[in-house]
């Protein structure tokens, strides 16, 4: 079985450097690698906050969860971060388990994934 993920560019209100989109379907190992190539396409140079809308996600083995990771690790080298929102039960209960949750910022919804980068972004 070849499992599908869409990653769809969610218009939002947020500054040029955060990139906000949607994963929908089955993130594994069959399009893992693909979808990191694409997140990293689409973030480009200028790009350091990303927020990852997982609400309609159905699936993610451990090739996703590294792909996370390694997005992640790259936004960490550009001072940014990744904004995960919408975690279903069965998501939130394998971040949880991992400790991964903690390695996230971790939004409920989409809205406040955007507020939460918002934020960050504001100076003081």
């Amino acid at each position: 079985m070849t499992a599908a993920v869409v990653m769809t560019p969610v218009s939002a209100p947020v500054a040029d450097h955060v990139l906000v989109v949607a994963l929908d379907g089955a993130l594994d190992y069959t399009n893992a690698e693909r979808l990191r190539q694409d997140v990293e396409a689409a973030l480009g140079g200028e790009r350091h906050e990303l927020v990852l809308d997982l609400s309609l996600l159905s699936f993610c083995d451990s090739t996703g969860i590294r792909i996370l990771l390694a997005v992640r690790k790259l936004l960490q080298e550009r001072n940014g971060a990744v904004t995960l929102a919408g975690l279903n039960p069965r998501l939130t209960r394998i971040f949880t388990t991992t400790g991964l949750i903690n390695g996230f910022a971790v939004a409920p919804g989409l809205a406040e994934a955007v507020d939460m980068v918002v934020a960050r972004s504001t100076p003081r």
